[in-house]
Parts: structure tokens; sequence; C-alpha cells
């Protein structure tokens, strides 16, 4: 019991380093905790010392790995200037808006961190995993959006050890491969092989991800299928078909070897536990070696020397050993979620088991250990995404006997099968498996979606799941619903002294606002095209603005506009008001659409909310129509989003009488710089100004001399760049934080914005 309970104390320094604001001195931690394990070695009276030594280690052993991470991170004198560069294409290199991005690892240059996420950009010539290159590199830190709810770049970065990101401004291929990529350039040239064969096949990008675990060829609207029908963990090389496919080959080995002549010397059990062992490892090198896999690999092989030694060992003190032998080899996947998905599913299979799910008819045991994986997976998925897709136990029934059972083992095969037939039998399989979960998010109720709880419900959440999964006999599983409805009851409400919230989205070079009154809320903009679901969509959910009143798109700009079409579909809000052609994709949607046009006015919870440009008769190109939205409460500052809007229309507007003065201004056109004029920032005196840009972005914004007018007008200036989500409370008083302070987590710098 003792060596349990110093295992989950370490476990929980681990976990606990990962959620500081900042790094501590590890020394002091690894000194003290090693010094309370000896002490409880020589004394045995005082052997709960050992559990309080192997937190503190726990904790030392994660911040020190912390600080080498950190260490290997951009020069920031190096940020943003042009930098010759040796080295080679550390992974497959995959496809992305407008180019191609890959793991680029410089040679000799200690100035430079050991991986740069490298993005090659306009027409880049055809490059290959393992190929050196000599290019020119314009590196910035590690930066990404920040937003509630929203996806953590730089956790993502982090975790797969990347210290700076970069563009390509031009390269020239140099002699020879890298020996270090020999792996990944078999896998590339079986991903070659396999697009040859399904050239035109709608899941040749399953096949890939089923096969070398590359996930980049998958459509963006298979994925958005998948993650609704909560089966994303199979579309790739997971733990799952991991341990399915070790566990196949251990039982075939098994069975031949029993039979073979070499069974006196070497036991089939053992014979079995190698042949799975080896296969897991050929298979996790076929993915490429990725996190993930690293981490099943772990765990299989604490299972493996458990059995291998025959000494009986109880499920919980394995299953707790491999998460431990996987924090210790990687602290960082303390911050995965998949990490937490694999380890709590398996934890709460595990647990359930101890009822003995399985008895009776072997249905009853299927539905049971789906009942038992989803409502593991229940609290995690509510805190993290503010989603639960509730057809999950139906569509992973169906799913997992085909995709793990049938559809990955076909495709294996396929790699070594010279007809093709294999792998074009594995496709169509999974089309047929994707006709089912097309049939399952049809489905009334498919998807619970809730805000996002508070920090402390995951605790009686966690205590509820327990209770719900116990054995049968064990009083108390009733009061387990009780402890779950922190989790699903919770509605966030606005303050008595706040009339209305402001939150300036964090989207890159782009713009998204979302308005909030006590019972109704409001989408102006929905940024770039991926700002819709990674950022957008997230912020409703986890801010309770799930269901919008109206969404305002400003004008037919891909910053502005790009992200609609996403977020209409997702939330079908009433109204879509906008200067958007009819032709887009966002008025294509059955959405009410009206558009914008100076002098449409509506209140809601007592708070003003106005159009004031354009005119009815205007004329001129997509940034002068912009809708400029005006917000405002009696005896509260007053809110002015003025999308893209150019100089001639800010003077207009400023001579039309109706701006207010003294309140919030998100800066026309992300600060450029001929927007902001004297005659926007006389008519509006404003406060406080928000500037919605991306981090060093090429265009300069916001222009220092921009910034510079709006600070000499008295105006308190707020960049997304910077901080991330920007929040504003309107009410007696005005409240502003950001993301990024909010937040506050060690890798998350805020480093200041730098001129480009």
């Amino acid at each position: 019991m003792l060596k349990l309970a110093c295992l989950l104390a370490f476990v929980a320094g681990v976990c606990v380093l990962q959620t500081q604001p900042a790094l501590v001195a590890p020394w002091p931690w690894l000194l003290a905790g090693s010094a309370l394990i000896i002490a409880a070695l020589f004394w045995p009276r005082w052997r709960w010392l050992a559990v309080m030594g192997a937190l503190a280690c726990g904790f030392g052993y994660a911040d020190l790995r912390a600080h080498w991470r950190l260490a290997d991170r951009l020069n920031p004198a190096l940020e943003n200037q042009a930098v010759e560069a040796s080295g080679y294409i550390a992974d497959l290199p995959r496809d992305i808006r407008f180019g191609t991005r890959f793991t680029f690892v410089p040679d000799g240059r200690p100035d430079l961190p050991t991986r740069i996420q490298a993005s090659w950009y306009g027409k880049p010539p055809p490059v290959h995993v393992g190929e050196r290159w000599q290019v020119q590199l314009k590196p910035k830190q590690v930066h990404g959006t920040l937003n509630p709810g929203g996806f953590d770049a730089e956790s993502w970065l982090l975790q797969q050890d990347i210290g700076a990101t970069a563009n390509i401004r031009h390269g020239e291929k140099l002699p020879g491969f890298a020996w270090q990529t020999g792996i990944d350039r078999v896998r590339e040239a079986l991903r070659s092989r396999i697009l040859s064969i399904l050239p035109d096949a709608p899941y040749r990008g399953v096949v890939v991800a089923l096969t070398v675990g590359d996930q980049g060829g998958i459509p963006n609207d298979q994925w958005q299928r998948y993650a609704a029908t909560g089966v994303t963990h199979l579309i790739s090389i997971s733990g799952l078909h991991i341990t399915l496919l070790a566990g196949l080959m251990a039982g075939l080995v098994r069975w031949l070897w029993r039979r073979s002549r070499y069974a006196h010397r070497l036991g089939a059990p053992r014979a079995a536990l190698l042949a799975g062992l080896i296969t897991a490892l050929l298979y996790s090198l076929l993915a490429g070696m990725s996190v993930p896999t690293q981490r099943t690999l772990l765990m299989l092989a604490v299972t493996a020397w458990g059995l291998w030694k025959a000494r009986p060992a109880g499920t919980f003190t394995i299953w707790l050993a491999a998460l431990t032998a996987v924090l210790v080899f990687d602290p960082f996947a303390a911050l995965s979620v998949g990490f937490w998905l694999s380890f709590l599913t398996v934890g709460g299979l595990l647990w359930a088991g101890s009822a003995r799910l399985g008895e009776g008819l072997k249905w009853h045991g299927w539905v049971s250990t789906q009942w038992a994986a989803t409502l593991a997976s229940f609290p995690l998925l509510l805190i993290v995404f503010q989603q639960v897709p509730l057809v999950s136990p139906l569509a992973n029934a169906v799913a997992i006997p085909l995709v793990s059972v049938v559809i990955t083992p076909l495709a294996l095969l396929g790699l070594l099968d010279p007809t093709g037939l294999a792998l074009h039998g594995a496709e169509r399989l999974f089309a047929l498996t994707d006709w089912l979960l097309q049939w399952c998010e049809r489905l009334p109720l498919n998807l619970l979606t809730l805000p996002a709880p508070p920090a402390w419900a995951w605790l009686p959440a966690l205590l509820g799941v327990l209770l719900l999964l116990a054995p049968r006999g064990l009083a108390g599983r009733l009061p387990g619903l009780v402890l779950l409805m922190p989790l699903v009851a919770f509605k966030p409400v606005q303050p008595d002294d706040v009339t209305y919230r402001v939150t300036v989205l964090d989207v890159g070079q782009g713009l998204a606002v979302l308005v909030q009154t006590r019972q109704h809320a409001l989408l102006y903009d929905t940024g770039p095209p991926p700002a819709g679901q990674r950022n957008v969509l997230p912020t409703l959910r986890a801010l309770g603005a799930a269901r919008l009143d109206v969404v305002i798109v400003s004008h037919n700009d891909n910053d502005h506009s790009g992200g609609a079409a996403d977020v209409l579909n997702a939330v079908r809000p009433a109204q879509l008001l906008s200067s958007l052609p009819a032709d887009h994709p966002a008025r294509q949607l059955q959405v009410p659409h009206v558009a914008c046009q100076q002098g449409q006015a509506w209140q809601r919870d007592g708070v003003h909310f106005a159009i004031v440009w354009p005119p009815a008769d205007f004329h001129g190109d997509d940034n002068a129509h912009s809708c400029v939205l005006q917000v405002s409460a009696p005896g509260k500052p007053p809110l002015l989003i003025a999308g893209d809007i150019g100089a001639a229309e800010e003077g207009a507007l400023a001579a039309s009488g109706v701006l207010l003065p003294h309140g919030i201004v998100v800066a026309p056109h992300h600060g450029s710089a001929k927007s902001s004029t004297a005659a926007l920032l006389d008519a509006t005196a404003p406060r406080w100004v928000v500037f919605s840009a991306g981090y060093l972005n090429h265009f300069g914004h916001p222009k220092p001399a921009t910034v510079a007018r709006y600070e000499a007008a008295g105006a308190q200036a707020l960049r997304t760049d910077a901080g991330g989500a920007i929040r504003i409370n309107v009410g007696d008083s005005v409240t502003i934080s950001n993301e990024r302070a909010t937040r506050q987590r060690y890798w998350l710098a805020a480093p200041a914005p730098a001129e480009p």
C-alpha cells in the first residue's frame, strides 16, 4: 500500500508542477524529497515520510525537465530576423493553407532551438522527410492564440519539444539524407504508395492515418463528424489499435508456439509476450514513435514485465505503474488531454471490471463496457471541451470492432499486398463505417453542450464517477449522480453590477468580438477560416454563449468572414446581419439574413445596439461597406466596433453625430496606418482601444503611429497579440482582463509586441 501511495504522490507532484504560473528552483525539491525517502527507509515508524518525499520528487523532477525544455527556446534577439541555417526535415511534411509545414532541425547552431516548426508559404519546392536543406528562416518565439476554452498551441508545442516557429523565405537542397530519419523515410514511401493506389478515394486519409500515423490528409468535415460521434481516438495509430494488434499477434504466437519444437525451451506465455511487445514496437515505429504511441508502448512494457516476472499484481497496480512510467519518461504528457482520456478511460474500465461487467449475455457485457468508458471520460470532456457526444457509446460499439479488428489489420496487410486490393477493401469498409457514423450524427440530442464548469467541479465529478461505476453491492451509487450535478448544472451568471460584457477574441490577424448581456449574446465577425472551429466556437461554449441572437459579419474579407460558415452551421443564430454577397457560403445556410444598414437598432436587457454604418445609398468597396456596430447603455461607457472602414468612412461617420464619446473602440482595420483618423478619435474620445492583430503579422498591425495617436488621445491600448483574448466588463465600473494573465502557466510567456 505504501508503494502505491508513493507512486500516486509522485504522479500528483508532476501534475501540480504543470499548473504553476512560473517555475522555481528544482534542486531544493529534489534534495528534500530524496532526504524524506531516505529517512523513511531508516526509520520505519516514519514510513509516511516517503509519500511526502515522492510528492516533492515528482514536483522537482517535472520542474527540472521544464527548465531544460524552456532553455531550448529561441533567443529573442533573433526573433523576426533573417537567419541562414542548414539542417534536415525531421518529420513528414504536411500541406497547410498556402504552403507546407514540417519540423526543421538545424545543424550546429547553439543560438537556435533544437527543433523548429517551419512553414514554407507560396509555391515551395517538393520537400521530403530526411532531406537536408540550406534555408533562410525568419524565426519567431513560441506564440499562439489564446482564448477561453480554446486550444493552447503553446502547450502543444511544449509537449512536442518545439522551441520556435519560423517562416522559410527561400532554400536550397543539399546532398544526402539525415540518418536519424530512416524510419520516417520508410513511412513517407508507404504514404506515397497508399495515395497512388487510392488517388481519389474519399477515405484515403483515414487509411494513411491507420497505417503510418499521418492524419494530415483527413478533411475537416470528416474530423468534425468523428469528434461529434466520439470516435476520434480510432482515427490514428492509437493505443487501442496497438494493444489489440499486439494482443492478436500474442494470441497467434501462443497458439503456434505450443505446437512447435521450441516450446520446452521457452514457455508459450513468454513467447507470446515477446511477440506482442515486438509487434507493438514495430507498429509504434510505423507511427513515427509519436508521443501517444510512446505512452502506449511504455504501458505495455510495464504490463509485460510484470507478467514475465510471474509476480501477481492487481490491475490497479499495473495501471498506476504504467501511469508513473509514462510521466517519468515524459512529464509533459500531463498536459495532454488525450493522455488523460486514455488513462482515465482505462482506469474506469478496470474499476468497473471489478463488478464483473462481462457476466451474462455478451451484448450486456459490451453495453456495460461502453457505459463505463463513456462515464469515465465524461467529466474531462465537459471540463475541457464543454461537449460530450451522447451517441459515443453507440458509435464506438459499431466503430471499435470494425476499425480496430477488421479495417486496421486489413490496411496493414495492404502495405505488403502488391495488388492493392487490401487497401481498397479497407477504404471501402471504412466508407461503410462512416455511413453508420453519419446516421449516428443525425440522431436527435446527439451532442451535449454546456458552459465551462468551475475548476472545483472536477473533484466531486471524479468521486461521482467512482460511485456510479462501483462494484455491485456497494452502497452510495445514487449520491454519485448528485456529485455530478455541479458539472452539468452550472450556468454562468453575470454579476449585478455588470451591464454588458465584451470579449475580443484572439484569432490572429482577424477579428471576432462577443458581446453578452444578462440573457443574450451577439457575435461580431468570425475571424479567418481556422478560427471558426479552433477559437470562436470553443469560446462561445466556454462562456455560455452557445445560443446567439445575432451574428454580424462586417464585410466580405477573409480575416473577418472566413469562419462564418463554420460558426453559423454550429450555432444557427436567430439572424445574420452582414454586407456579404449572396454567393458567400455563410449566406447558403438557411439563416435569416438582413443587410446591414445605418439606422437599424434593437435593445436587449437594457442595452442598446445600433448599426451606424453604412448608409442605405452608400457605394464603395468591401472594406468601406463594413457594418459598424455601436453598443451603449445609460450612464455606461459605449462600445464601437468599426470593422475595416477607411479614413473617408471614418470622417463621414464622425460628421454624422451618432458616435458616443468616452468608451471602448475596437480599432478599425486592426490599427493600420491610414485608419483611426483624428476625426474618429475626436468624435469618440476613447478611454480604451483594442487592437485585434496577429503576433508579428506581416502587415505590421497595429502601426506604431496609430497606437501613438490613441495614446495621445488618452486611450489605454489593449492588444490581442500580446495578451490573448481581451475581456471587458462594463457596468458601474469597467474591469479589464486578458486570457494570458488569467490562465497563467509557466510556458505562457507574455512577449512584448515586437516590431515586424
